[in-house]
């Protein structure tokens, strides 16, 4: 019995040791790519180096200040600072929001309330949006050029939350039933590639002048984000047994305090592990980025793709920028990383 269990001891330190082996490889290869000098990362000579004969920083100088071989010459540095500002502010506001939305849904919402209908839900999902877009297009070429893009959104959201109301309205009066499942109105947000909602987007932000701005790729990384911030964090709310909550409220706290001093302190975990995934989630975006933004507010992953000469790619330069932009999120999830194991089990408190 002694044999065996030692012997499925070493088959499974074994197999964890290939399996982070081919997990870790790319990353290694990264790194060492990073530090090679020219001949090396190249397949020029016909041979592999496994380990830089001499390292080098003249990758990571050359991304950050800029080089001449390369077709975007530029330096990296703006695109770091796009990505820091951009990931920052919206992890920040997709979290702040989403958190609220879920101890919302997860404290206040009626139990007892019937679903809305699949078609119910993707009419009036769909119907305020493309109701929106004729509006759009007069309010361009009518206002737009007076007033500016702030006037624009605050008229384009209050236009449609409106109309949003007014669907409601219809299909309260249809189906006898009350259309307002928010929890289904968030979870349809990610119900479709980005590709196929991005076509619009990419229209009303030129429209409203938000494209290539830190505010436009802000709000849209937050709007995308938001409904993992709900979901996630609701988990963890629903695990906190209500009774903690009243009787806090029977000891004379506010709303606001049994949220703030009792709900949230017990969930910091699970807030700390939606935070780094939410960050990781901005940090990487490319394809939002590519469409959104094209010179002032270019962002790593857009900045990647860009390096490269005439003859071929640069891997030594790419290898360097994927590197630092590693680092962040490396750094944020050692900084958090006391909470993360609890936050990553789902369940903050056991009944």
């Amino acid at each position: 019995m002694n044999t065996q269990s030692r012997s499925f001891r070493v088959l499974r330190y074994l197999i964890i040791i290939l399996w982070s082996v081919f997990a870790l490889f790319p990353v290694y290869w990264m790194v060492n790519t990073s530090l090679k000098p020219l001949p090396e990362w190249t397949s020029a000579g016909g041979r592999v180096y496994w380990v830089p004969s001499q390292v080098t920083i003249e990758n990571y100088t050359g991304i950050i200040l800029g080089g001449a071989s390369m077709a975007n010459s530029n330096s990296a540095l703006p695109a770091i600072r796009s990505s820091l500002i951009v990931g920052v502010l919206s992890t920040v506001l997709a979290v702040v929001v989403g958190t609220l939305a879920a101890y919302g849904l997860s404290r206040y919402q009626a139990s007892n309330q019937r679903a809305l209908p699949l078609w119910a839900g993707l009419i009036r999902g769909f119907a305020a949006p493309l109701l929106t877009i004729p509006f759009l297009i007069l309010f361009r070429n009518v206002l737009f050029e007076w007033q500016g893009p702030w006037l624009g959104v605050v008229v384009i959201f209050v236009f449609t939350f409106t109309l949003d109301r007014l669907i409601a309205r219809l299909i309260r009066r249809r189906l006898d039933r009350n259309p307002d499942n928010l929890g289904f109105s968030i979870l349809q947000l990610r119900m479709f590639p980005p590709i196929a909602i991005l076509v619009p987007v990419v229209i009303m932000w030129s429209a409203l002048r938000l494209s290539d701005t830190w505010y436009g790729l802000t709000l849209i990384y937050t709007v995308v984000t938001f409904p993992f911030v709900v979901w996630l964090m609701k988990s963890f709310f629903d695990e906190i047994p209500r009774e903690v909550s009243e009787a806090a409220v029977v000891d004379g706290s506010s709303q606001w305090g049994v949220f703030l001093k009792v709900v949230l302190p017990l969930t910091k975990g699970g807030l700390a592990s939606t935070a780094l995934f939410v960050f990781i989630l901005n940090w990487s975006d490319f394809l939002i980025a590519l469409l959104i933004t094209n010179r002032d507010w270019v962002t790593i992953p857009v900045f990647l793709q860009s390096v490269s000469s005439a003859a071929s790619q640069l891997y030594g330069p790419q290898s360097a920028l994927g590197v630092i932009a590693l680092l962040p999120p490396v750094i944020f999830g050692l900084v958090i990383q006391r909470y993360l194991v609890r936050g990553l089990t789902f369940g903050a408190i056991k009944r």
